[in-house]
């Protein structure tokens, strides 16, 4: 059978295989009101679609010393020191480890929102950046070029270790869990297979919130989803945001304050229905901006010469401008190019492009996922970073410890009542 046509049966099987599962019938308790998945990832879960959390989480930014020991260039001081977040349970707890997503730092707004579903459930709860922020980059990563799977998952398992250390001291801990969205999500699940040999932790569940399959294909479609808004790749930014910031402006009202605010941008929404382009280039530019900061600041402390030219020491009062404007203008494809496979191969001459790519894809570890049952996952099935072949691997390998939802785009549905009381039963061992 030629590949073409094997590639052809994979998608049909793929198709068929999400159709019959039985999580593609609506729960009628799931009510998130979005159906466009692009909208949903820009606007979340309105107030009224919300799960019933505190407001008040005891969320505290602690600070570690760094595990890695690196000069620190003038513009980048801003990411020192090195943070981690911790919300404490007043007694015995058992310990939830949370993984942000790409550019997400120990505090954000993710962090946030899955701190106070675990903490709601009784957890102790902390929250991780990911490796691709410039912090983590600067204090805690051997190899500070984000983006291969193997590097980053050990310094992040170093990483959860030191805070262990930590928090252990001061807490009452009833055994260790884990948990990350999107990339962390992706992390987590090698993090917990590192972690069967490693034996530090022994996670007693683990849970991948709206992971990437293959992270590599994922990043392509995101990639795609700005071009849609910016045909004319980072050259048409100033006009898309001009734009966008002008249609929003209308649809909020003559004299409305203009707030990046859930509820505030989903009755936008429901006034005017911005057109997909918008949508795309909106969802596209969040992932390009944590690219280019990741891209700029790796170029940086490498003086890998790509971005700035080579001996760089920027000062504070330094125009960045065409430095910044380059980083914006990097594909992944370009960055793992120019970036990533250069830095590794200078250190492991055999490495090829390919091996490196396959490192970060969860089908290189089905076996041990599916076998796994402490392991789940939570996805939706207009995920915009899947494809059909990426959603069905899912529901195959993990059965019925997949909680794969009829829409919520990518992430806009967590905050949703029966999203995170799923989370809670998952991780607390509920039965469904």
């Amino acid at each position: 059978m030629s590949r073409r046509i094997r590639g052809r049966a994979a998608g049909i099987a793929a198709t068929l295989l999400l159709a019959c599962a039985p999580w593609a019938q609506a729960d009628p308790g799931y009510d998130y009101p979005l159906e466009d998945p692009l909208a949903a990832t820009v606007v979340g879960t309105p107030e009224e679609f919300r799960a019933a959390l505190p407001e008040n989480l005891p969320l505290a930014l602690r600070e570690l010393p760094p595990p890695v020991e690196r000069p620190t260039p003038e513009v980048l001081g801003y990411a020192r020191p090195l943070h981690y977040g911790l919300a404490a349970q007043d007694g015995p707890a058992p310990l939830a480890y949370v993984i942000a997503g790409t550019g997400g730092d120990a505090l954000g707004a993710n962090n946030r929102l899955l701190a106070r579903i675990l903490h709601d459930a009784g957890f102790h709860v902390v929250t991780l950046p990911s490796p691709t922020t410039v912090t983590f980059m600067l204090n805690a990563a051997t190899h500070p070029v984000p983006g291969r799977m193997s590097a980053d998952v050990a310094d992040l398992y170093r990483l959860m270790r030191l805070v262990d250390a930590r928090v252990s001291a001061e807490l009452d801990i009833e055994g260790r869990y884990l948990t990350g969205y999107s990339l962390g999500a992706t992390q987590a699940a090698f993090v917990a297979r590192h972690d069967e040999t490693a034996g530090a932790f022994g996670f007693r569940r683990v849970l991948l919130v709206n992971p990437a399959v293959d992270v590599y294909g994922s990043v392509r479609r995101l990639d795609a989803l700005l071009l849609e808004g910016l045909p004319q790749g980072i050259a048409d930014l100033p006009v898309f945001l001009e734009r966008t910031m002008a249609q929003l402006k209308r649809l909020y009202g003559e004299g409305d304050p203009l707030r990046f605010e859930t509820d505030v941008l989903y009755r936008a929404y429901l006034r005017a229905r911005p057109d997909r382009d918008n949508l795309a280039g909106m969802v596209g530019l969040a992932f390009r901006l944590a690219l280019a900061n990741m891209a700029f600041a790796a170029d940086l402390i490498t003086d890998s010469g790509v971005i700035l030219p080579a001996g760089s020491d920027p000062d504070i009062g330094d125009s960045l401008e065409p430095y910044l404007m380059r980083s914006f203008g990097m594909t992944f494809a370009e960055y793992v190019d120019r970036l990533l496979l250069p830095y590794h191969r200078a250190r492991e001459p055999g490495l090829t492009r390919e091996s490196l790519i396959a490192e970060s894809d969860l089908r290189r570890i089905a076996p041990y996922l599916r076998n796994a049952t402490h392991i789940g996952v939570v996805t939706n099935r207009d995920e915009p970073i899947l494809d059909d072949a990426e959603l069905g691997f899912l529901s195959e390998t993990f059965g019925e410890r997949a909680y794969i939802y009829p829409h919520g785009g990518h992430l806009g549905n967590i905050g949703q009542h029966q999203t995170a009381r799923d989370i809670q039963r998952f991780l607390t061992g509920e039965r469904r």
